[in-house]
C-alpha cells in the first residue's frame, strides 16, 4: 500500500508513517468511525487521548492487484463490513495526553493494564528487547464489523479466519517496523472462543522484540466488551527492499 511521511506531532510523539485516510474508501458503511462511534466501548476506546493516527482505512482496488484480498474479498456488506484502524503508546507521557486533550481529545486516558485482558500484549520491549524509541513498539489495532458470509458452521466464523485477521493486523504492526516492509514466517494461533456472526471484534499487534531481521509479534482478538476470542504470537522477517505489502 502506497503511504505517505506523517509530520511529527511534537516531541512527544512518535513519528509513525500514515496508514490512509481518504474520504472515497470504498467501505460498505458510509461513516465507519461513526458506525463504530455508536458503540459506546468502542466510543470510550476512540476517544482516549493517548491514540495515535485513528484512520478509516482504504479499500479501493490499486491497478496492480496488490492488497486484492483486504480491499475486494474481505470488502462487501456480508465480509468485513466496516474496518477503523489506530495506534496507541502503552505508556504515554504525561505532557502528551495534555496535549490531547487541549487539542480538542474529550475521552480519558485508558490505564495501560485496562487496554486488554490479552496481558501478554502488554509485554515485551524496551532495550532489551531491541526497540527504539524513536519508533517504538505501539500497540496497533483495528475495529472490524464482521459479516454473515465468513461462516463456516451457520452463523459462526470459519476457523482460519482467525490467523488471517490476525495475520493483517500484526503484519501490519511489523510493517512499521521494517523500512520496506516484513513477511510471516511463523504463526502461532490459539482459539478460545467462537465469533458468532455478525459481529464487531476488536483486533491487535503489537511488537515486543527486534533482533536483527527477526521481529517477534504478539496479537488477539476480542469482542466489543474486551473479551478474548483467540491470541497469537508470530515471527516476521524485515525485507531488504519494497515489494508492496498488505495493510488491514
Amino acid at each position: 500500500m502506497a503511504s505517505t511521511q506523517n509530520q511529527n506531532q511534537g516531541q512527544d510523539r512518535p513519528i509513525i508513517k500514515a496508514h490512509s485516510a481518504p474520504e472515497n474508501h470504498n467501505q460498505h458503511v458510509k461513516d465507519p468511525l461513526a458506525h463504530f462511534n455508536g458503540i459506546p466501548p468502542l466510543a470510550k476506546m476512540l476517544s482516549d487521548p493517548a491514540l495515535l493516527s485513528t484512520q478509516v482505512v482504504d479499500r479501493r482496488p490499486l491497478p496492480s492487484g496488490e492488497s486484492n484480498f483486504v480491499r475486494k474479498v474481505m470488502n462487501s456488506g456480508s465480509t468485513v463490513r466496516a474496518c477503523v484502524t489506530f495506534f496507541r503508546m502503552l505508556q504515554p507521557p504525561a505532557s502528551m495526553v495534555k496535549k490531547a486533550q487541549a487539542a480538542g481529545a474529550k475521552g480519558e486516558l485508558i490505564p495501560m493494564e485496562e487496554i486488554t485482558k490479552s496481558k501478554v500484549m502488554l509485554q515485551g520491549g524496551g532495550a532489551q528487547d531491541g526497540e527504539d524509541m524513536k519508533n517504538p513498539f505501539l500497540l496497533f489495532s483495528a475495529l472490524v464489523d464482521l459479516g454473515e458470509d465468513l461462516c463456516g458452521y451457520a452463523g459462526t466464523m470459519h476457523g482460519g479466519l482467525f490467523a488471517v485477521l490476525m495475520d493483517e493486523v500484526m503484519g501490519t504492526a511489523a510493517n512499521f517496523q521494517s523500512e520496506h516492509g516484513a513477511y510471516t514466517v511463523q504463526f502461532n494461533t490459539n482459539l478460545q472462543k467462537a465469533i458468532k456472526l455478525p459481529m464487531v471484534v476488536v483486533i491487535r499487534g503489537r511488537v515486543v522484540k527486534k533482533a536483527g531481521r527477526k521481529i517477534m509479534v504478539r496479537g488477539c482478538i476480542e469482542d466489543q466488551n474486551g473479551n478474548i476470542m483467540a491470541e497469537g504470537d508470530g515471527l516476521w522477517i524485515q525485507m531488504d527492499k519494497n515489494v508492496g505489502r498488505s495493510q488491514l
